[in-house]
């Protein structure tokens, strides 16, 4: 098999997604001839999407053994229908969430139908999976391929004076019992609604600690010459930090109690992870948006730290309550409450987490999630000979 994988998302970018194109593309070539069409920062994005038929054609010519194309997002799709027109193999991509229900009329009604087009549809979720079935998307070419997770994060860390330092660069007491988080600042993670509702009822050692960029997207252009209601959306599709003006406000109103750490390091965030009594993952429902699955958490189980997330949309695919953390209803303020203050009095045993990261480490990772996508390669392309 020889597959051409197609993704506007990849290194030296950081995201989710890129994280999951590189993984993919890389995972595969353990089981089959891999070439790749990827942007890679080298040229203005709008340039490498005008190229990209061009480009298609030259790698069809140099290799015309690829017989079944990825495309690595709802988004790719749509700037390339003429794929199956041009190559005349099976075509088929990945769906994560937001690129299923974009708020844009335009996109509902012209572009998601589109998807149906494709031999096959990958959803990372079954919340995914449903949205898109809900669109018109015919079931019968969806299938749910979960996501992995990098088990480094799994491993020890050595050297106890770094994690002091860390605390200290933060201005958090060594004492404090940390509470963390983390991503970008975007509405649907409702960190904003967890640092104003939950925080104040948690005991007043608890420092609530949130790992993600820190950055304004108001000062855009666009920003300041757009309808309120394009700014919206297009900041929704390019995952722009909708919720920095409230979380901005709350550092305030709470010093020392919230603190944001900005762009950190991989060995940062697993370092205060490790320090954490808990890590929330705290979502609620934003109209338009979604979360596809749930990778965050994973990553905080592997690094020893409980979790406690919302049982809401693709975030259960990932957290099975009580087998690898705790899910709590979405925007259930005493429900929050309650539970996190039970778990501070009383911890779970570091018997009970080891056997939460097992069993993460047992269902998910990348190597598995590459396998996953080579069989169902396999099926598509015996299917369409």
């Amino acid at each position: 098999m020889e597959v051409l994988f197609i993704s506007h998302k990849y290194p030296p970018a950081t995201g989710g997604m890129e994280k999951f194109s590189f993984e993919l593309i890389n995972g595969m070539s353990k089981h089959a001839k891999v070439h790749k069409l990827v942007y890679e920062g080298k040229e203005p994005r709008w340039k490498w999407f005008l190229l990209l038929r061009r480009r298609t054609r030259k790698m069809f010519s140099e290799h015309p053994e690829i017989n079944i194309i990825h495309l690595n997002d709802g988004l790719m799709i749509s700037f390339a229908r003429w794929l199956k027109k041009d190559t005349k193999i099976p075509v088929v991509a990945t769906l994560h969430g937001l690129d299923v229900v974009f708020p844009l009329p335009y996109y509902q009604h012209r572009i998601v139908p589109g998807f149906n087009q494709l031999n096959a549809i990958a959803c990372v979720s079954k919340a995914t999976m449903a949205a898109a079935a809900e669109r018109g998307i015919d079931k019968n070419k969806l299938s749910v391929i979960n996501n992995g997770v990098d088990h480094k994060m799994a491993d020890p860390l050595t050297d106890a004076s770094a994690k002091e330092n860390l605390l200290g660069k933060y201005g958090i007491d060594p004492k404090a019992r940390i509470i963390s988080g983390l991503g970008r600042a975007v509405k649907r993670k409702g960190y904003s609604w967890f640092v104003e509702k939950v925080l104040p009822s948690l005991p007043k050692d608890v420092v609530f600690v949130m790992c993600g960029p820190i950055s304004d997207y108001s000062k855009r252009w666009w920003h300041q010459l757009l309808p309120t209601a394009w700014v919206n959306r297009l900041a929704l599709m390019m995952g722009h930090p909708t919720d920095e003006p409230a979380l901005k406000s709350l550092a305030k109103q709470f010093p020392g109690r919230f603190i944001r750490t900005g762009h950190m390091a991989f060995t940062g965030i697993v370092q205060i992870l490790k320090a954490s009594e808990a890590f929330v993952m705290p979502n609620i429902k934003v109209e338009g948006d979604m979360e596809g699955f749930g990778l965050v958490a994973l990553e905080a189980i592997l690094a020893g730290t409980v979790v406690f997330a919302a049982g809401h949309e693709g975030i259960t695919d990932a957290i099975h309550h009580q087998s690898n953390g705790f899910l709590l209803p979405s925007g259930d303020v005493q429900q929050w409450v309650t539970r996190l203050n039970q778990h501070l009095e009383k911890p779970i045993t570091e018997e009970e987490k080891a056997g939460f990261q097992r069993y993460t480490l047992q269902h998910f990772s990348w190597e598995k999630m590459a396998t996953d996508y080579y069989n169902w390669f396999q099926l598509i392309t015996q299917k369409e000979k």
